[in-house]
Parts: C-alpha cells; structure tokens; sequence
C-alpha cells in the first residue's frame, strides 16, 4: 500500500475560482464559491447529494460556461485553452458501451499530446483488463477502472475524479487508490469527489467541502481532525 506523508506549503495556485455561481432554472448548485486549488495536493471535495461537488468538477474540466464569476487554471478560463491542463474523470462513462478500450485509446492518442501510453499500458495491466474486451462485457468496476487508467495516464496539471471509487469493490479498492497514488505528479494537483471518505481519505492532503452549494470549509485534513478529535469520516459526520 502507497502511503502519502506531505507538509503543506504555500504552493502557487493551479486553479482560481472568485464568487462562482452556477444556476439550473429554479436551482442555484453553486452560489458564489470563492477557493484556490494549490499545485501538489491530493484534494477530497466532499459534500452530500446535491451540494454541487459535481458542477464544481464539470465547470473546471470546461463542460458548464453559463455560469457568474471568474474561474481560472493556469490563468484561463476553462475551455480550449485548458483541455491539455484539466484530465476529467466523470461519474460515468463517457463512450459508447459498444466500444473497446483498444478504440478509445485511438482517440486518445490523437486528441491528447499529454497522453503516455506506456503509463496505460501499465494500468491496464495492473487492473489485468484486456484492450479489446467490449464495454458491454465489463462489470460497472471494470468499466471504472479503464477510465481511471485512461485519466491518469494523461500528464496533466489538474486532475478531476467524480466518485472514482462508486462502481469499484472493496477488495479492488485499495488497488486503484494505490494507482492514483503511483501516478500522482506533485507538479500537478488531483482533487477528487467522493462519498466513501473513510476509504479514501488517506490520498487526501485537505479537503474542500461543499454544504447547499456553499463552500463551507477548506482545510487540512490534520487540522479537521485535531479539531474535531475523530477521522475524516466521522468529523464529516458531525458536520452534516
């Protein structure tokens, strides 16, 4: 098992999000949501259903543009200018299950320069799934588990993972985890959405976390846990 040990510094912000406020009709999912995402971090973005982890990650990886505010990576507005910055994990597929991964790993290799093949390969290896095996013969964790290998073998500045975890068993868990964990590039920053907090929370270095659409706490994970005197998990409790 990969263990992460970090002192937190003061490192440069890969991403700046002032007063974002993101609207569906009748429903406000983020109201004015002002943080900084450091480079370097293992970030959990934690809330309960509803509270806008996921349009926070759509919004970063480029996916909603109506929105108030200002939100920068690496000073752009996410769009064109930052889909070679933003490696995007979304909380289900986001191909045909008619497909392979042999023809995914087409797209890839075309679409993204920053994509290491060989970083792939060894995922896929690591997780023993076969190229050409269709979707449609994947169980929901091994269809996770692709997208984990395609997300991670990109060599990206900002990582965003939606519920990485939500379809993967538990005795398969600590192997993606400890994936991540080989893969991460402490010039980049991964932050992860996710409700199996006592799973995880050990990749995590801080967390942000989202109540109603609100940020109401971005901190260190020591720091919540000297306050509350509990784990991660159960200070989340106490909180919601």
């Amino acid at each position: 098992m990969f263990e992460r040990k970090l002192e937190l510094v003061e490192n440069p912000p890969i991403a700046k999000i002032d007063n974002l406020t993101k609207r569906f009709e009748l429903v406000t999912a983020l109201d004015h949501v002002s943080l900084e995402i450091p480079e370097g971090r293992i970030i959990g973005l934690l809330g309960p259903n509803g509270s806008g982890k996921t349009t926070l990650l759509k919004v970063l990886a480029g996916l909603y543009t109506d929105y108030e505010g200002k939100v920068e990576i690496d000073g752009y507005r996410p769009g064109a200018e930052t889909k070679a910055r933003v490696s995007y994990l979304p909380d289900r597929p986001a191909f045909s299950l008619k497909q392979t991964p042999a023809e995914i790993l087409d797209i890839y290799e075309t679409f993204f320069d920053d994509f290491n093949k060989e970083k792939f390969m060894h995922l896929m290896e690591k997780f023993e799934l076969d190229l050409k095996t269709p979707f449609t013969e994947m169980s929901k964790g091994m269809i996770d588990k692709v997208q984990i290998s395609f997300t991670m073998a990109r060599d990206a500045r900002l990582y965003l993972l939606d519920e990485p975890l939500g379809g993967v068993d538990a005795l398969a868990r600590e192997h993606v985890l400890d994936a991540i964990l080989e893969n991460f590039d402490s010039r980049g920053t991964i932050v992860v959405a996710t409700h199996l907090i006592s799973e995880i929370e050990r990749l995590f270095d801080s967390v942000m976390v989202l109540k109603k659409g609100q940020l109401i706490m971005d901190c260190s994970c020591d720091d919540i846990r000297m306050e509350y005197d509990a784990t991660l998990e159960e200070a989340m409790k106490a909180v919601f």
